[in-house]
């Protein structure tokens, strides 16, 4: 169903109408730029050519801070990160599979590209922070956690789930750190949490379709309660309404809540955003009997969250996007776009559902969306490990110590984006040898930025795409004797090592558990991952053959 009030957002864009204030980098602002990053930048051998900055919201939040973030490298990275990661995906899997002949478009080999895709993203995000981390000066050290990522659902109807990401656990600082974590840290070493999505539509991102991009957010937060990785119910607006249980509260009654938060008297006007989903249909459907417009889209339900409210941003024929009603989809990426949002003003709500029945191919999407919160003993077992049994919802504040600790997210966009039209997606020039970048940046102080950045090959395009490339790209061909060399290869160089160790823990993180600057491998769990086509042979052999030659990065289960 499409009418006015049910749209999908590819057939009405959304466009900036707010004034045009553009900054751009000077001669020796480029300079600074590439002399405090020039380490993440020769990961990649490039360096910033051109630069500006356009500011979408400078409305202070005045509840906040920056926290260390006025540590200007630290908060740089965090959008070099997301724009790295972005161009690597961009260079090596854009449309990849909308690139495939029919024969060979299949279902496994959507999977694939998309893992690939992931991994690609992971890598690079985890390098740059890696390498940020480990050059910081004495006196603005960081340990950064990652707390907040997606993990090994199965989604439903969807994918095998458990594809590469940075895990819950990673830790990114200097070595001698990282060995302190969870012990007093030195005064001068800041705590910081990690939260990311290494790609948001990554659907999009094989199909070269819109609105694809890599997010991450860090923040001074310490984090309160594990969120576990399984589907939320979620409100969120970009005006703050009081807290209230969605248990106990009807859609309509929620929706009349958002409305008075945006001081409103009527729905009338109101939108609400969803995924298009059969989930959804039935909320859709009531949503757009009291005037609710319910703009939806194929892939992807992070972004909207972070425009919520913006008034610069507008439909066409008028209005904005203003909320999520009901809409259901990942906790990673609804923490991902609550901080942000939070940040500017908003407020968002979450509440676990039942991983179960939405999986369910026996129901019809009524009884599916009816049965939402109808859990099984496991799922129970997830709800009391992560303490959401006494109060079944959560806003950001139940995962966050300090939300509006000094923080910055950074969103890296693959293709061009039709939520903020000026975000573009990542081009090149093989004759010039540069690569176009444009991330949104969203500070704890609410202002949101988009950095539009050109960068440089210094030798060539060709060479900067090769070193973008994940280690499993050299093993995925190799085989016995080459892959155990080539393996042996990544292990014995110290150069590199490094990278091999990450895209390691990116890759088979839903089997591993890092204790210390050691790692447990759950073999039941590798056993379950292959059967259900979240991994293959070809990783176990990869896995064995690391535990034979780096035996010193495992603990002994036997």
């Amino acid at each position: 169903m499409e009418s006015s009030l049910r749209f999908n957002i590819a057939d009405r864009r959304l466009a900036f109408t707010g004034e045009e204030v553009i900054h751009e980098y000077n001669k020796d602002r480029i300079i600074e730029f590439n002399h405090r990053h020039r380490s993440a930048l020769n990961n990649y051998d490039l360096s910033l050519e051109i630069a500006s900055v356009r500011v979408l919201n400078e409305n202070i939040n005045v509840v906040s801070n920056l926290g260390a973030f006025r540590n200007r490298q630290l908060r740089e990275s965090v959008a070099l990160s997301a724009a790295m990661a972005a161009a690597g995906v961009s260079l090596w899997g854009r449309g990849s599979f909308a690139q495939l002949p029919p024969e060979k478009a299949t279902k496994e080999a959507k999977e694939d590209l998309k893992r690939a895709n992931d991994r690609t993203a992971a890598q690079i995000m985890a390098e740059v922070l890696h390498t940020t981390a480990n050059k910081l000066s004495l006196g603005e050290e960081v340990l950064i956690a990652s707390t907040i990522t997606e993990g090994v659902r199965v989604k439903p109807g969807k994918e095998a789930g458990g594809n590469p990401t940075i895990a819950v656990g990673a830790l990114f600082g200097k070595k001698h750190h990282r060995a302190q974590y969870g012990l007093p840290m030195p005064s001068n070493v800041t705590l910081l949490s990690m939260g990311n999505d290494v790609i948001d539509g990554t659907t999009k991102s094989v199909m070269g379709l819109h609105s694809s991009f890599t997010a991450l957010f860090l923040t001074e937060s310490g984090v309160k309660r594990h969120l576990p990785d399984i589907y939320v119910q979620r409100w969120m607006a970009g005006a703050y309404f009081p807290e209230f249980n969605p248990r106990e509260v009807d859609l309509m009654g929620a929706a009349e809540i958002i409305a008075q938060a945006y001081g409103r008297n009527s729905l009338k006007g109101m939108s609400s955003f969803f995924l298009e989903r059969s989930r959804h249909h039935l909320a859709m459907d009531t949503l757009n009997k009291a005037g609710v417009a319910t703009p939806f889209d194929s892939d992807g339900d992070l972004f909207p969250a972070l425009i919520m409210g913006l008034k610069e941003v507008s439909f066409p024929e008028g209005g904005h996007l203003d909320s999520m009603i009901g809409e259901i989809g990942g906790s990673a990426e609804w923490a991902v776009g609550a901080l942000p949002l939070v940040w500017r003003g908003g407020q968002c709500l979450g509440m676990l559902t039942s991983q179960y029945s939405l999986t369910r191919t026996d129901l019809s999407f009524e009884e599916k969306w009816k049965s939402r919160f109808h859990f099984t003993e496991e799922e129970f077992m997830l709800m009391q490990d992560a303490r959401f049994e006494q109060k079944p919802f959560f806003s950001i504040r139940d995962i966050l110590e300090e939300p509006f600790a000094g923080g910055v997210a950074a969103f890296g966009a693959i293709t061009d984006n039709y939520y903020l039209p000026a975000l573009k997606g990542v081009s090149w020039d093989e004759a010039d040898n540069t690569i176009h970048v444009d991330t949104l940046v969203v500070n704890s102080l609410g202002i949101m930025e988009i950095w539009h950045m050109t960068f440089k090959c210094h030798n060539s395009l060709k060479k900067t795409k090769s070193l973008m490339a994940s280690p499993k790209m050299f093993l995925s061909g190799q085989t016995g004797k080459d892959l155990e060399n080539a393996i042996k290869h990544f292990i014995d160089n110290s150069e590199i090592r490094w990278r091999f160790r990450l895209f390691f823990n990116n890759e088979y993180y839903p089997a591993l558990i890092p204790v210390r600057d050691k790692i447990v491998l759950l073999h039941n769990a590798l056993d379950t991952l292959v059967g259900r086509g979240a991994l293959n042979e070809k990783d176990l052999e990869i896995i064995r053959i690391t535990q034979s030659m780096a035996p010193h990065w495992f603990y002994n289960t036997d």
